[in-house]
């Protein structure tokens, strides 16, 4: 679910996201109520570190019965040398942090190279100069076979999204593979996937009875 959430959504979804949120709100938003800081990964990614993620995820696929538990370092190297080099000019360095209930993810966005998306006007409404964009999300299962990640929070560099509008923002994007529910963005998933949980920096997976 992680990984499908970084490499089908992801990044260029959070982005357009808090674009749109931001600009349509941009009246009403706080700057400082609901703020996330961000901060660096605690440990340094590594293409090692990418490969033991992709080679854990991908015994999940082999196993009827199995769990894996992902670091925050493996998924900030998943990001870093599997997400990153594919994201559109304009939108850069991805990290993730892993909270105790809830995972930061975020991206530095440079408005002035983002035409393809936006005109300039409309970015440096809400964004004069480069910004890291964030999302606070909460990954779980809605039932067998969908997973579900819950925006709990959207902020542009200073600007702070109203959790309130979050479920708004998400229901008028128009991105194909997101489908969303409220504060929910909805991914399928292998029927297998039994539970999903926070906790210590990481993310366990678990499939098949393994997930009590």
């Amino acid at each position: 679910m992680i990984r499908n959430f970084l490499a089908r959504i992801g990044c260029l979804t959070l982005i357009a996201v808090a674009v749109f949120g931001a600009w349509h709100f941009r009246a009403d938003i706080s700057r400082a109520l609901g703020r996330v800081d961000v901060v660096g990964p605690s440990s340094e990614p590594s293409e090692s570190l990418a490969m033991q993620a992709e080679e854990k995820l991908t015994s999940l696929s082999t196993e009827s019965d199995a769990e894996v538990r992902l670091t925050e370092a493996e998924l900030q190297s998943l990001l870093t040398y599997r997400v990153a080099p594919y994201l559109p000019r304009g939108i850069e360095d991805p990290l993730v942090e892993v909270r105790d209930t809830v995972i930061i993810l975020s991206a530095l966005i440079r408005p002035d190279e983002l035409e393809e998306f936006a005109t300039p006007d409309l970015l440096q409404q809400f964004l004069a100069d480069t910004a890291r964009v964030a999302a606070t999300l909460i990954p779980g299962l809605r039932r067998p076979g969908m997973g579900q990640v819950t925006v709990t929070s959207l902020q542009a560099g200073a600007l702070v999204i109203p959790a309130l509008a979050v479920p708004f923002v998400l229901q008028s994007l128009e991105i194909p593979g997101m489908d969303a529910s409220g504060s929910d963005i909805l991914i399928p998933l292998s029927s297998d996937v039994s539970g999903i949980t926070l906790g210590d920096a990481s993310v366990t997976i678990r499939m098949g009875t393994t997930g009590g």
